[in-house]
Parts: structure tokens; C-alpha cells; sequence
């Protein structure tokens, strides 16, 4: 786990060098709908319940998913399985998708809006995110998530 986020933070310092690095062509726009259609997916089922969407985690994210920055709490996660967690609406747009390894590394950066009760409480949140996604086993798995705030 140690080498994967360290080689994440490397890939992400190198960021300006690695983008020159993309690959295009037919194979990348594949890749770019695959991922796209992924991280759809994703909010589609969490608007639906909280249960598809840890289904989801469960199918699609690695099990040394690195997160960076703004991330759910023990309590938030409790809270999406007992159903005290509800997403009130929720958006992503903007979605832009680098691809680069001969088309088993994908990048996805996107905009995140919406609002979610936790507990009775109302929250707005309002996020930029990066996903980083590699093609394991045949499939794809997300191995890094940053989460910024929108400012």
C-alpha cells in the first residue's frame, strides 16, 4: 500500500510531464466513455440508496484505494448504512478524462454539487475531485480519489 501511494503522489507531482505522456486515438475515447459511464453510475446509485452505492465501492474500488482530502468519517459511513445518510440531490459535471499506459490508466477530474442529510442536518457540498482508475483483472478500479473543496 506504501508503494502505491507513493507512486500516486510522484504520478501527481509529475503531473505537467505524465499529460504529455497521454495516448489518443480511438482506444483513449473507449476508455474516456468506459470511465465516464463509471463515475455516472456512481451517483446515479447513490441518489437511488445508500445500499447500491456500497455495492459500488464495494465492485469498483481497489482495497488500497488511496483518498486524499476531504474524506467520510467512521460516523458518516455508519450513517449511510443505517440509513440516517440520505443524498438530497446530487450532481457531477465537467468531467475531463486522461488516459495514459497504452489505455489501462485513466485520470478523471469533475465537479461535484449537492446535498446530503446526515442525521436531520442539511449539508451543501461543493467538490472538485480527481479519480485515478487502472485496468485490473480485465475491469477497472479506482485507486486514488482527492477531493478538494470548490471554492
Amino acid at each position: 500500500m506504501r508503494r502505491i501511494f507513493l507512486s500516486m503522489l510522484l504520478a501527481g507531482s509529475l503531473a505537467g510531464v505524465v499529460r504529455a505522456q497521454q495516448i489518443t486515438g480511438a482506444k483513449a475515447e473507449a476508455v474516456r466513455r468506459e470511465i465516464t459511464n463509471i463515475e455516472l453510475e456512481k451517483v446515479a446509485g447513490k441518489q437511488r440508496s445508500m445500499s447500491e452505492h456500497a455495492d459500488w465501492l464495494n465492485k469498483q474500488d481497489a482495497d488500497d484505494l488511496v483518498r486524499i482530502g476531504t474524506v467520510e468519517t467512521s460516523e458518516e459511513l455508519g450513517a449511510q448504512q443505517s440509513g440516517e445518510y440520505k443524498v438530497l440531490t446530487m450532481k457531477q459535471d465537467g468531467h475531463q478524462v486522461f488516459v495514459y499506459a497504452n489505455g489501462n490508466t485513466a485520470a478523471v477530474t469533475y465537479r461535484l454539487v449537492g446535498t446530503v442529510e446526515l442525521k436531520g442536518k442539511v449539508f451543501d457540498l461543493r467538490h472538485r475531485l480527481t479519480d485515478v482508475w487502472v485496468k485490473q483483472n480485465g475491469g477497472w478500479r479506482r485507486v486514488l480519489q482527492l477531493i478538494m473543496p470548490l471554492e
